[in-house]
């Protein structure tokens, strides 16, 4: 992730440097939407979910609440949502709101019996969808079998200019000396990409696909204007994971230099682990209709997409350090060590995601059993609590440090004296997230394993069996339900 280039996008969006912004779309009565609202809160945003979750539907409506300048290009509901013999759409609402330089406006699109209906008033704003339909391969696309047999000179050709180009190169991991469009002497409607290395030119008829369909991406974002809406479909397709990452590094530097607003779909973590808490949303389907989770860790939003089995409950924790901690917690007494095998611990965000998902759990919304543990700095109605009134790191460290860290230099085999300099010294450090990797640095261990080590004595010599109890009590009370 490029903490930099995400730190520099948020403050400028904080101060209102992008004058137009989608901020809120929300579908009723559409492809199993029964409105539920998403909120976009960051200029490049990423939604994820399984398929017939409802993502496409996303793009397609946020394509449909402007008006395009260029009156050809404007997109329709009635063209992405087609009544046919086996569907029927009526009732439909979808209400959204915008920023339009100070102002904030609401809109409707409707569809309640036979029409769909748009506000007159509706706000202007250049939008691009490009949807699956891009990694066709140009072989494959209609019209190009007669330009490849047929061509016999070009007639025109137009240049990726030098800095597109030089984005090209990196996302690809390739030294393209030139990149174009050209036209052929057959068909002046349709073009054919090439792209030059050290040892010649090479035509989309016969690039790999994730050149040919990157190369498309980078000539329709060089033609994007400022304040656009620029909306892309399953944006890893045809890429391997490092072109992912710098595709996405890319686009958030697309997004500032331009004040684009950005909103993908995606099935894949590297696209995730590129983005910041705010830009990531995850529709998830349930039995009672599709939640909204915002902020989700990429680890928990692609097991939701992932086959595996299936624990009696799934416990919420916010990160690695909380997850470990109640493990040991659990596994501290053989009464309550047998819930370990019952249930399944995912790290799935900061506490507000963990809230969220215990509200879910509890009206049931969600496919499965569940609870969430928040930590012990947070306390909600609808989760569990780990113990203490602070983090975990600040209360394992402070109770073993009350204690004189004890046993802790037989454990990491490392002499009082200086184990205790290091443990005491790192307390200092005002991000306690931090703690355990210094300590990891100066002890030679890994941070995981300094955490598992910390968290296993302070169960041992911290840990009160009322604490144990009431956190074992409420997690056995969800089991037993199951």
């Amino acid at each position: 992730m490029d903490y930099q280039e995400i730190n520099t996008i948020r403050n400028q969006f904080q101060s209102g440097l992008w004058p137009q912004f989608l901020q809120m779309v929300q579908i009723d009565g559409l492809r199993g939407w029964s409105g539920q609202a998403v909120e976009l809160n960051f200029p490049v945003v990423a939604v994820v979910g399984e398929n017939g979750s409802g993502k496409s539907t996303l793009l397609k409506v946020a394509a449909c609440v402007y008006v395009n300048d260029d009156k050809d290009k404007r997109f329709y509901p009635s063209a992405f949502f087609v009544e046919t013999t086996w569907d029927t759409i009526q009732g439909v609402k979808i209400d959204y709101r915008v920023k339009l330089g100070p102002n904030i406006q609401s809109f409707r699109i409707a569809k309640v019996t036979q029409r769909w209906r748009v506000s007159e008033k509706a706000p202007k704003r250049n939008v691009f969808l490009l949807d699956i339909s891009r990694t066709l391969p140009l072989d494959a696309s209609v019209g190009y079998a007669k330009i490849a047999r047929s061509a016999t000179s070009e007639i025109e050709s137009a240049d990726i200019n030098d800095t597109f180009r030089g984005h090209l190169s990196h996302v690809l991991s390739r030294n393209y000396t030139k990149a174009r469009f050209a036209t052929s002497n057959v068909d002046p409607k349709r073009q054919v990409g090439l792209l030059e290395r050290e040892w010649g030119e090479l035509s989309q008829f016969h690039q790999g696909a994730g050149e040919d369909s990157t190369l498309d991406l980078f000539r329709t974002l060089q033609g994007v204007p400022d304040n656009s809406l620029l909306l892309i479909d399953e944006v890893e397709a045809s890429l391997h994971p490092r072109a992912q990452r710098r595709l996405v590094r890319f686009l958030l530097w697309f997004s500032r230099q331009r004040r684009i607003q950005i909103l993908l779909s995606t099935h894949s973590p590297y696209v995730l682990q590129e983005l910041p808490q705010e830009a990531r949303i995850l529709l998830l389907p349930g039995p009672q209709g599709l939640s909204v989770v915002y902020g989700v860790s990429p680890e928990f939003a692609m097991s939701r997409l992932d086959d595996e089995e299936h624990p009696d409950v799934h416990v919420f924790v916010e990160d690695r350090e909380s997850e470990i901690l109640l493990r040991e917690i659990l596994a501290s007494s053989t009464e309550t060590a047998e819930l370990i095998r019952r249930i399944e611990v995912r790290p799935v965000g900061p506490s507000n995601v963990v809230a969220l998902l215990g509200v879910l759990g509890c009206k049931g919304r969600l496919p499965y059993k569940s609870v969430a543990v928040t930590d012990g700095d947070v306390r909600d109605v609808n989760c569990l609590s780990l113990p203490g009134t602070s983090a975990p790191e600040r209360i394992v460290y402070k109770n073993l440090k009350e204690k004189n860290w004890p046993n802790l230099p037989q454990r990491f085999g490392i002499g009082a004296g200086s184990l205790f300099t290091v443990l005491d010294d790192v307390i200092l450090e005002p991000d306690h997230h931090k703690w355990n990797s210094i300590v990891g640095n100066r002890v030679m261990k890994s941070s995981t394993s300094v955490w598992e080590v910390l968290a296993n004595e302070w169960c041992k010599s911290c840990l009160t069996d009322e604490d144990r109890k009431s956190i074992a009590e409420g997690l056995a009370k969800v089991v037993d339900l199951s």
